[in-house]
């Protein structure tokens, strides 16, 4: 077992890469490189992209997780299903080890992949609240388009056999489940869970991935960060203004506490913004909850605005 630091990026398929870069480009992303038969997406922190979309027929092929150290993919490389060390023939460089995860979903643990700078930072986050007041003498202008997305932050799959799922990603890259579900009506079996990276004493976000048992393997949606609940409604704006089918939001989440507004990209594959979730570190354990809760909201719509 290694303890991975984050999420790295996703990896899609997609039959037209100019209709890709429009949308995402539209979701807030920005080209970090692109050949005839990929495209690769940045966000505005160092990172040298978080999507990464192949030609081909629609289809989520997997996700990478960053490791800390090149030592840690040559210990992974022994797992079973996993591929040797090997260097990462695609724009960024760096290593990365394969595996292939109970469902098939491929599974890459890369390090040493080029880090860029930043792009211009976002609009300046200060807020004047009820009770404390810190944005003084300054009137807030907020410019209108894309929202400016930060960073992955995580990624929710559904798997055919929750227990087996849950046991490998805890077994190969040391997650922590934060929340582990179970159906209202069987308390005893738990049927999903949002998990953490494992960073000791360091602060993460709630969950870097959640796993839910269904009847078929699926992707279910990647999420990106973005600065603040006014990054998330001018997000909101520019993609109804395109003309992009809306999935869900805004609103803001009971598990994870996140700010969510869901996108569908041209193919369905749903994409969220999100702002200002819970940040948990190792001592802050595991709680349950039943899937009503889970799939709660503390406010915003309890119905989603596309079934299916």
């Amino acid at each position: 077992m290694i303890r991975v630091k984050d999420l790295a990026y996703v990896r899609f398929r997609a039959p037209d890469l100019d209709l890709a870069e429009r949308f995402l480009s539209d979701f807030g992303l920005t080209r970090s490189a692109r050949t005839e038969t990929a495209l690769y997406m940045r966000p505005a922190d160092a990172v040298h992209h978080a999507y990464v979309a192949e030609l081909g027929p629609p289809k989520f092929i997997g996700f990478a997780f960053e490791a800390d150290a090149l030592d840690d993919l040559k210990a992974l490389s022994s797992a079973e299903t996993a591929s040797a060390v090997a260097p990462i023939e695609e724009p960024g460089g760096g290593a990365r080890v394969v595996l292939t995860d109970p469902d098939g979903f491929q599974v890459e643990v890369v390090h040493g992949i080029e880090r860029p700078a930043p792009l211009s930072p976002s609009a300046t986050n200060l807020y004047n609240w009820g009770s404390e007041r810190t944005r003084l003498g300054n009137a807030k202008r907020l410019e209108r388009g894309p929202a400016i997305v930060k960073r992955l932050g995580h990624v929710v799959i559904i798997t055919t056999d929750f227990q087996r799922s849950d046991a490998f990603y805890k077994a190969h890259f040391g997650l922590i489940s934060s929340d582990e579900i179970y159906r209202d009506d069987e308390p005893e079996r738990t049927m999903m869970a949002f998990s953490r990276v494992d960073r000791g004493g360091d602060y993460v976000d709630h969950h870097t991935l959640a796993a839910m048992e269904g009847p078929a393997a699926a992707f279910h949606h990647a999420a990106f960060e973005v600065e603040n609940f006014d990054s998330v409604l001018l997000g909101h704006e520019h993609l109804k203004a395109q003309g992009y089918e809306h999935a869900l939001g805004v609103g803001r989440h009971v598990l994870g506490s996140q700010i969510f507004d869901y996108w569908l990209d041209p193919w369905g594959r749903r994409l969220e913004h999100w702002a200002d979730g819970d940040l948990l570190n190792k001592a802050s354990g595991t709680a349950r909850a039943p899937l009503s809760v889970a799939m709660g909201r503390q406010w915003g719509p309890t119905v989603p605005d596309r079934r299916g």
